[in-house]
């Protein structure tokens, strides 16, 4: 709500375009502070490293950037800047791994693996699914077998079944879907369009919606005059209720004011607009 209001009067955040450059260069950079997903330190070192500069980028890092999958960060990194590096021990994985450059990343991709190499059937494959994303190391413990017997009796060499149930079980620490990760990297470009785009409207949002936790005031406040955005003071005759723009500026707002109540604010408001 507060990113809509704060966003230019005229701009419709249901029609944001997916090849915005700036958006994707301001993310390359690592300049994601106040990035839904994004915001970490350890993320942006995998934006710097990744360098996305797609929507399928965003999806993958989002995905990527959790205890089972992130380990093949910088592999995904390397194969994104040269694809000739990408190779498939098994030529069954190449449409499965193809677009994400070689890396198993989405439990759907496992899911496939385990059909086309295991021999599972799609109710085995989505067994594998739901042990995968509970975390449920007996349910995957009975499927080992079921996998290395199907593909073995499909011609898999045995390093390449060792290398593919490994990945099974790194996933099953803690792993997406991809449908999840689009969902989550959906918000996190319009966010990041946002900030881009409009960024003293955005911080301006973006602080006031954190007034009730003190501590990221100040940090907030930090970014901002990092990205050159000015912070003005608390002024009784200029400032609201929360963080607005004056003129490319962010004027400080009065419920920020530490031992200020929201009766005393409207008190203030009310008499600055009778006079």
């Amino acid at each position: 709500r507060i990113v809509r209001e704060s966003a230019a009067p005229d701009f419709d955040l249901d029609a944001v375009p997916f090849d915005d450059a700036k958006t994707y260069r301001m993310l390359a950079r690592g300049d994601s502070e106040g990035v839904f997903q994004f915001e970490s330190t350890g993320m942006q070192a995998a934006l710097r490293e990744v360098v996305p500069t797609s929507f399928d980028d965003l999806i993958a890092l989002v995905a990527l950037y959790r205890p089972g999958p992130m380990e093949f960060i910088s592999t995904y990194a390397r194969n994104k800047r040269d694809p000739s590096l990408v190779t498939y021990p098994d030529a069954r994985l190449e449409p499965v791994l193809e677009p994400t450059y070689g890396v198993a990343i989405y439990q759907e991709q496992l899911m496939d693996i385990s059909k086309r190499i295991g021999g599972f059937s799609p109710s085995e494959a989505d067994d594998l699914r739901k042990a995968i994303g509970k975390k449920n190391r007996t349910i995957l413990d009975r499927l080992e077998p079921k996998f290395r017997e199907g593909a073995a009796a499909g011609g898999a060499l045995p390093g390449v079944v060792d290398h593919l149930w490994s990945l099974m079980e790194k996933a099953g620490d803690y792993s997406f879907n991809k449908s999840h990760a689009a969902c989550y990297a959906l918000i996190a470009y319009r966010t990041a369009y946002l900030k881009a785009n409009y960024p003293v409207q955005y911080m301006a949002a973006l602080i006031s919606s954190v007034m009730n936790t003190k501590d990221k005031v100040p940090f907030y406040v930090s970014v901002a005059n990092e990205m050159g955005i000015e912070v003005l003071p608390p002024d009784v005759n200029e400032s609201s209720m929360t963080f607005r723009v004056v003129e490319d500026r962010i004027r400080f707002g009065l419920s920020a004011v530490k031992n200020v109540g929201e009766n005393a604010i409207t008190n203030i408001l009310e008499a600055r607009d009778q006079d």
